[in-house]
């Protein structure tokens, strides 16, 4: 499964992002040529890619009484998507002018290997182990293969990638090469697979597949992204090879043989690196002496490795690489290599990343050294850096004594002291540069001190130092911050916010404000690079918005629920407007009784002897 590869010519250089996306560099001028998107390149990104040669029909003009039609072959970039459709990307029209469908991949198997040759045309494997013979005009399938790959473990019985075998026999048949948990050749005749050879190779999951022809003679370079070590195997296709399973019968003392010893499959040559390879690529070519193999491999550590050997039969001692070529800055800085591709003129054609920017170089191997060192770096920041150093040398000899002094935290500027002088800042000065106050200081030290406190946060990964600086959910300050920060601290800054939005709104909160900051002031840095970490952002914003509203539906549901109950707590606290007791005896009922007769029968009683005073003075009368 290749994500990266050179153009036949060597003159583009394609790979795949994390993201999904194919970036076309030219490697004569080292422009960014094209960048494409695909459409839902996120819920069904590329997985390899293949340049392709595709043959266009160039319609008549009209008026013509004759039809003439000429044939123009373009170079173009087939995609294997994970839905199992296959993207034609022209380079020219710079747009998908094809794309390959499987009517009968129901399931949408993706793809996991592409490969093309100009006389066998596409081959495509799925991730259920089947081949597909692609007719490009008609955009159809010409035949379907299935390899089957017996082995106990399900996990390794995939196949990661495979590669078209060019033969020179009177025969239909197709040869592949194809990496599961073993290396094996097949052929490939009337919809059927069949097994030609098994090389009984433990390749890994992630097989590399390089492939080299000399004459009628073929040979595979084998590599893995988890192995230090290439194999190197002879794959030549002869006349009717026989089938496993289909060898003659052997006599007596080859049987006895077979039994003793069990015959396994070696490769030839086997040649060491100094650490897994990311891409390689071989040349074989016949000289007078012999046959001549170029083998170059770009490693994971950032180095390239030359081997130049002379095929003179098997050997199984591991080849040490010829020379290793490493780049790196003047001031010793190591520049990361990423490709390598062998020239047809012998040099070699090496891909280097300074920053983000991408830079092609072809070189001569020099074999009199082990390891050959590139310096490279800007020209134009030498010749700065000379002429402002004989510039600092005639200052300082001219005026030694009136050297500026910047202080980091107030701004205080002083003078160095001549012998025996004294030190020209006030004790105004003084006390304003140890102020605690943070208002009293200017806006600018401040926001300096923020900077260098949130690089060495980020340079140590203390967890308390970066929270102190990002916690403060200021936009001004999150601005003037960010503004100042080097554009090497970015992706870092960019890990710690993607970290912090997982946690609780509070910091997801400030996440949006120094998020928005340092788009705002990096924006050309990302764009150029587009990490990895701002599709996750994207990814966490969007799940925490789609849970908005339910959030708010249950917050309103809680607040309404506890305002009930407050309002019955409130309401049991309130003297009642009507008690009634029940617990009283029926004595003190009955003596409130009385005591509620007595009155009236009172009021009546002085009424009549009123009433009887009166009769009295009236008989007197």
């Amino acid at each position: 499964m290749a994500d990266a590869a050179f153009s036949g010519d060597g003159k583009y250089y394609s790979a795949l992002t994390h993201d999904g996306r194919l970036r076309i560099w030219d490697t004569e001028t080292n422009i960014l040529k094209q960048e494409y998107t695909p459409d839902l390149h996120l819920t069904a990104p590329p997985l390899c890619l293949q340049w392709i040669s595709v043959t266009q029909s160039v319609s008549p003009q009209k008026g013509a009484r004759r039809k003439s039609f000429s044939d123009n072959a373009t170079q173009a970039i087939a995609l294997g998507t994970t839905s199992g459709k296959i993207l034609l990307y022209s380079v020219t029209q710079g747009k998908v002018e094809t794309v390959l469908v499987d009517q009968k991949n129901h399931i949408h198997n993706k793809v996991k290997s592409l490969d093309w040759h100009r006389k066998y045309g596409l081959l495509s494997c799925t991730g259920d182990n089947g081949i597909q013979d692609w007719d490009l005009e008609n955009a159809t399938i010409r035949n379907r293969y299935k390899i089957n790959v017996d082995n106990k473990s399900k996990q390794t019985s995939g196949i990661s990638a495979i590669k078209i075998i060019p033969h020179t026999e009177q025969s239909s048949a197709k040869y592949i090469v194809a990496a599961s948990w073993q290396l094996g050749i097949w052929r490939l005749q009337e919809n059927q697979a069949i097994l030609v050879k098994n090389l009984g190779h433990n390749a890994a999951p992630r097989a590399l597949l390089s492939l080299a022809t000399a004459g009628k003679t073929c040979w595979l370079i084998e590599g893995s992204q988890n192995e230090r070590l290439l194999s190197f195997w002879d794959v030549t296709i002869t006349e009717d090879p026989p089938v496993n399973g289909d060898e003659p019968t052997p006599n007596k003392r080859q049987r006895k043989k077979s039994i003793t010893a069990q015959v396994v499959p070696t490769p030839t040559y086997n040649f060491v690196l100094e650490d897994a390879p990311k891409i390689i690529d071989v040349n074989v070519e016949s000289e007078e002496g012999g046959v001549k193999l170029q083998l170059a491999a770009a490693t994971r550590s950032g180095v390239v490795h030359y081997y130049g050997h002379m095929l003179n039969g098997a050997s199984t001692k591991p080849i040490k690489p010829s020379v290793t070529v490493q780049v790196t800055t003047a001031d010793a800085t190591p520049l990361p290599l990423q490709c390598c591709c062998l020239t047809n003129t012998g040099d070699i054609l090496i891909g280097y990343t300074n920053a983000t920017i991408w830079t092609f170089e072809r070189l001569i191997p020099d074999l009199s050294t082990k390891t050959q060192v590139l310096i490279r770096g800007d020209t134009k920041d030498k010749k700065t850096h000379k002429q402002t150093n004989a510039v600092n040398k005639l200052s300082s000899d001219s005026k030694r004594d009136e050297v500026t002094y910047v202080e980091p935290m107030g701004g205080v500027t002083r003078k160095r002291t001549t012998p025996g002088g004294q030190v020209e800042v006030s004790m105004e000065a003084r006390l304003a540069n140890l102020a605690l106050d943070v208002k009293s200081r200017g806006k600018s030290a401040v926001n300096q001190n923020l900077t260098k406190l949130l690089m060495q946060g980020l340079h140590s990964k203390d967890k308390n130092i970066i929270l102190t600086v990002l916690q403060k959910d200021e936009p001004g300050v999150s601005w003037r911050t960010v503004s100042h920060l080097p554009a090497d601290y970015v992706p870092l800054l960019l890990d710690q916010l993607a970290d912090m939005a997982t946690r609780r709104t509070s910091q997801c909160s400030a996440v949006c404000t120094w998020l928005g900051a340092t788009l705002r002031a990096h924006a050309a840095l990302l764009l150029a690079t587009a990490p990895p970490r701002l599709t996750q952002l994207l990814a966490i914003l969007t799940h925490r918005r789609s849970h908005l509203c339910q959030l708010l539906n249950l917050k309103g549901r809680l607040e309404l629920a506890t305002s009930q109950r407050s309002f019955e707590e409130e309401d049991i606290d309130q003297e009642p407007v009507l008690q009634y007791d029940d617990s009283s005896s029926g004595e003190e009922m009955e003596t409130q009784y009385q005591s509620d007769d007595s009155a009236p029968s009172w009021e009546e009683g002085e009424g009549g002897e009123a009433g009887g005073g009166n009769s009295d003075s009236a008989d007197s009368d």
